[in-house]
């Protein structure tokens, strides 16, 4: 991903930066004066045949310096340089105000990002010399902005109100009041939130908002608002305090996020373990809310994941009906959940209680089931996926080279069934890796 105010410095020696308009003004459409030197360059009539799709595709495999060069090679090739570098922007903290305040004075630049993400300026800043406004206009004119991440913490919404663009993807710490609803009604294409923020009492989100919305995380709170009756599949739950992970807290939310009409399919719940009982009293409302989940991953904040708990997950992974990937993580690299000798059986005793199972990750492995060859890790997976390769290339050799007057009904008819054989074989290997790639894209890899 391009990091456009890390090269801003670099740029305002070249044609990018501030410097450029500020040495000519607004930036100008070209001009045939801007075309004939173009050409004037040598080779350019090579260079500029090209279409400009396929030279903005080359420059994306480019640094950010090198970038920086190209756009100095003549007007077009500034350009896409600069599509590409303001595409996906992550100012560091002390370049965040430089990079607000070149989108707020250059829209054809502000334009060009996709990608923004924006930590919290205001202890680096005065929050009374106009950030906010500041913020505001570099956000007007971010128009094609479709993945939007403001780590803004507070009541600052408004700032927000009559943007142009259309996100896709949402992640904030604003606080989820009215101006905050206003905001995302405005976002009918969102279909990605992480709503991190504070909820603010009798705040109510109309039924007609987030159509689109099919992956949230968030607190209870946010969620009883967001997820029943709209078509969420997947959710993130963020019971932080260790307080909220008890079985009556988690049985009333749970009991919210069944009035999905994704329906839901997928669940990650973070939380912090301060007592083994505890903690499977709680996980065990979730099949008996939610049997049907196909994904269901838990991350532990805090506390240790014992050997107890994993040994007890049985009972909690039986009450599932279709459940095929299970993803368990913590921080504490000394809990039971690190131990790989321990860990190293459990996927196959899993197995028995819950057979629809196909992945299990566990904290930095990673296994997989297959009916020939049972529980493998990833590695092993990957490995007996190039020998399948090599063995039907092998045999694809043999039958091309084969004299037909020596092959024998009985060899065709082998030849039939193993080839069947290791069609299964394949069609199972490529669902299995779908589910790994559908869990790691949901909750992230282990």
């Amino acid at each position: 991903m391009q990091n456009a105010p890390s090269v801003m410095h670099d740029a305002a020696h070249t044609e990018i930066g501030c410097s450029m308009e500020s040495n000519s003004g607004v930036d100008r459409p070209e001009t045939h004066s801007n075309q004939s030197q173009d050409t004037d360059r040598p080779g350019a009539h090579g260079i500029l045949s090209i279409p400009s799709e396929l030279i903005h595709h080359i420059l994306k495999y480019l640094g950010n310096a090198d970038l920086v060069n190209a756009a100095t090679v003549c007007p077009s090739f500034r350009c896409i340089s600069q599509r590409v570098i303001y595409r996906n922007v992550e100012p560091t903290g002390d370049m965040i105000i430089p990079c607000l305040k070149c989108f707020a004075s250059y829209p054809h630049l502000a334009s060009c990002a996709r990608t923004l993400i924006l930590f919290d300026a205001t202890r680096h800043y005065d929050v009374f010399s106009n950030y906010f406004n500041l913020l505001r206009r570099a956000l007007l004119n971010a128009s094609s902005l479709t993945d939007l991440t403001l780590l803004l913490d507070g009541p600052y919404a408004r700032y927000l109100h009559g943007c142009s663009f259309r996100l896709r993807s949402l992640t904030t710490t604003l606080d989820w009041d009215r101006d905050f609803v206003k905001l995302i009604s405005e976002q009918t294409e969102l279909c990605n939130a992480m709503f991190g923020g504070r909820f603010a009492n009798d705040t109510v989100l109309p039924s007609d908002t987030l159509k689109k919305l099919t992956r949230v995380s968030a607190s209870p709170l946010i969620l009883a608002a967001v997820v029943p009756n709209r078509k969420v599949k997947e959710v993130e739950l963020c019971l932080l305090q260790q307080e909220l992970f008890k079985h009556d807290i988690l049985h009333t939310a749970l009991n919210i996020l069944s009035y999905s009409t994704g329906p839901l399919t997928a669940l990650q719940i973070i939380t912090h373990i301060s007592d083994t009982p505890d903690a499977l009293a709680a996980l065990n409302t979730i099949p008996r809310n939610l049997p049907r989940l196909n994904s269901f991953a838990f991350y532990s904040s805090g506390g240790a994941v014992s050997q107890e708990l994993l040994e007890a997950l049985p009972d909690f992974l039986s009450g599932f009906e279709c459940l095929r990937s299970l993803t368990l993580m913590s921080r504490d690299k000394a809990d039971a959940l690190h131990d790989k000798t321990f860990t190293a059986t459990l996927a196959s005793r899993w197995h028995k209680s819950c057979p629809s199972l196909q992945s299990v990750s566990l904290a930095g492995s990673i296994w997989l089931y297959n009916t020939r060859y049972g529980w493998v890790t990833l590695l092993d997976f990957e490995r007996l996926l190039r020998e399948r390769q090599g063995l039907l290339l092998s045999r694809q050799k043999y039958w091309l080279e084969a004299d037909p007057g020596t092959i024998s009904l009985e060899d065709l008819k082998n030849n039939l069934e193993e080839d069947k054989d290791e069609a299964e074989q394949g069609n199972q290997m490529e669902r299995q890796m779908s589910v790994l790639r559908d869990s790691i894209l949901q909750f992230g890899g282990p």
